[in-house]
């Protein structure tokens, strides 16, 4: 499978996004990355493409699912490809949080907002059957009237909109796919350390050559599977 995020930079007031692709077997544990992509723009559907198009016909021709953030364009790269979605539950969950500044912290605001988390949680983690429903009917009623704000409401709809696809670990249990992305998430860290450590990645060139270098040096990392972070 194929798990992917992108990681944001700026030279010149123009932004780059380094498109960061890892395949894990279906049977493992580790996800092996593969050389990144820089790219001029902001992060989009076509970029993603590209960054598809560079894996090796040979390799990307093996994959059977893609796992990923509800990014632009990641369902249709998954239905052109006939590839499995399942998209990260650590990325629904943080949406749910309020940031300030640089530090994000938990929901606030009362009992409405409590519950949508704890619904949401429930969505993300329940077999099917009449709980799951339940769960769903709720969420429905909830994202017709106030949940918060517009933000948590926005995020209710996505989620009701896509519900399925955060779920195909479930109806795809052979592929033993992950719930998040954090592998890549992982690796995104390191390279922000190794950057602030070692002043590298002054202009794009640089910051390609240095990052390309980093991931040869040490392209796996072990994905935590069904597990996330209890406290998003």
């Amino acid at each position: 499978m194929l798990l992917a995020d992108g990681l944001w930079f700026e030279f010149d007031a123009i932004p780059w996004v380094l498109y960061l692709t890892a395949l894990k077997p279906c049977r493992g544990d580790y996800a092996t990355f593969l050389d990144p992509l820089l790219l001029p723009g902001r992060e989009g559907a076509s970029r993603w493409q590209q960054a598809v198009a560079a894996i090796p016909p040979s390799v990307r021709h093996r994959i059977r699912a893609l796992v990923v953030d509800n990014l632009p364009g990641m369902r249709t790269i998954a239905r052109q490809n006939q590839w499995v979605l399942q998209l990260c539950h650590f990325h629904l969950l943080l949406k749910l949080q309020a940031p300030r500044r640089t530090v994000r912290y938990a929901l606030r605001g009362g009992p409405v907002r409590g519950e949508i988390h704890r619904l949401m949680r429930d969505a993300l983690q329940l077999p099917d059957g009449q709980s799951m429903s339940r769960t769903l009917k709720r969420l429905r009623q909830l994202s017709r009237g106030d949940c918060g704000t517009l933000r948590i409401q926005t995020t209710v709809r996505e989620f009701l909109g896509n519900w399925p696809l955060y779920r195909s670990y479930f109806t795809h249990p052979n592929l033993g796919l992950p719930l998040t992305t954090n592998a890549v998430e992982s690796m995104c860290r390191l390279i922000r350390e190794m950057l602030r450590s070692s002043r590298a990645g002054s202009n794009p060139a640089s910051l390609l050559l240095w990052t390309t270098a980093f991931i040869r040096l040490r392209p796996t990392i072990k994905c935590n599977g069904h597990s996330f972070n209890r406290n998003s």
